[in-house]
């Protein structure tokens, strides 16, 4: 049998992932897994959201449009972009089965010569750039781009909260050089899935008003579904969304329709509203703890933070993935999450934060 081989390798995380189960399940013995992605302080609380929702209805069994259902793009816009977020506003947001797609989508489009990943990224972006064959390059820090080097072959990723590091730039700095790259002609990418989760600002509002600027975004992160694989694009070119609707189109034919329904009620509700400020509470107050607790034992890495502490739900610390793993933590090597120097950073690993923290404080305490 033939094949287009991707020339891609396996996610090392999913890897991790299966190797933490197995050892859990071979041994009986409880593994902490802060090698995944999600959060796990809490679950969002859905009984009141539940009622809200007609099963027995064509808007849920059928179909939906394949941009997405249209009240669901409206309140995504209202709660993204209050200020531009006129009728027919919608139509430069695009539903997609989760942010792994929506990136992917967004790589497959772009006619550009070279894509710039942050020196710390998140390992599926080069996955994807590589599947899609498309060439692409490292930047050690937004506050050291010439923009002379960019044009319109030109694109830029900027993840912020950083995944992996958890670091947050300035917001006026981080404004000022996305709008500096866009006016070069260059495009950004601004795959943010984490700051929903922390902050409620006007932020994804101003970056709206922007040219050559695209937004991947996920609700598994500050909505806490990630089982629900929902997250949209969002763009105001009007060839790149023609085309986008086109893809849409042959990759999903449409995407499910419930989970858009469940998180609009979330996003437009009383009961809604009320389940996700429980949530995010929860989650972000014990993430705090945690963050607090390493950084009062000395295990944050020094040289990463400068004496600051990290804001997402990934932190990296001084100890390695196998260090960890014996203690019974699931953790991923700094080593997958660079391109450069990887025999440095895998003394250290990246590892989640969003548990609870009497749990976290539990397992961390045996490797002080």
């Amino acid at each position: 049998m033939k094949i287009n081989v991707s020339n891609a390798t396996f996610s090392s995380i999913v890897g991790i992932g299966q190797k933490v189960k197995k050892a859990a399940k071979e041994s009986g013995e409880t593994y902490l897994e802060l090698n995944r992605g999600v959060n796990a302080v809490t679950q969002i609380e859905l009984d009141k959201i539940k009622e809200q929702v007609n099963f027995n209805t064509k808007d849920f069994q059928v179909y939906a449009p394949n941009l997405g259902i249209e009240s669901f793009r409206k309140a995504i816009a209202k709660e993204y972009f209050p200020s531009v977020a006129h009728d027919g506003f919608e139509a430069n947001i695009a539903i997609t089965p989760g942010g792994m797609p929506a990136l992917d989508l967004v790589i497959q489009l772009l006619n550009v010569e070279t894509i710039y990943f942050p020196k710390f990224y998140w390992g599926s972006y080069s996955k994807m750039a590589t599947i899609r064959h498309k060439m692409f390059s490292f930047y050690d820090g937004l506050e050291q781009f010439e923009t002379t080097q960019f044009n319109d072959s030109s694109c830029v990723f900027i993840c912020d909260p950083s995944n992996p590091t958890g670091i947050k730039l300035d917001d006026v700095f981080l404004y000022s050089a996305i709008e500096k790259i866009t006016k070069t002609g260059a495009i950004v990418i601004f795959d943010s899935p984490y700051r929903k989760l922390f902050t409620d600002d006007d932020f994804f509002d101003k970056l709206a008003k922007l040219d050559n600027l695209i937004i991947t975004e996920s609700f598994s992160k500050w909505v806490g579904l990630s089982g629900l694989r929902m997250g949209f694009i969002f763009c105001k070119n009007k060839a790149f969304n023609s085309e986008l609707n086109i893809r849409l189109l042959y990759e999903f034919n449409g995407v499910s329709t419930a989970p858009q329904i469940i998180i609009e009620k979330i996003l437009t509700t009383t009961e809604g509203r009320k389940a996700l400020d429980v949530f995010r509470k929860t989650t972000t107050e014990n993430i705090a703890k945690n963050i607090d607790y390493l950084h009062k034992n000395n295990l944050l890495v020094k040289e990463m933070y400068d004496d600051s502490k990290p804001l997402g739900i990934f932190a990296v610390i001084t100890k390695a993935e196998d260090y960890l793993f014996q203690h019974k933590i699931g953790a991923v090597g700094m080593d997958k999450f660079v391109y450069h120097d990887r025999d440095f950073w895998s003394s250290y690993s990246r590892i989640c934060v969003s548990v609870e923290h009497e749990i976290f404080k539990e397992f961390i305490s045996k490797i002080i």
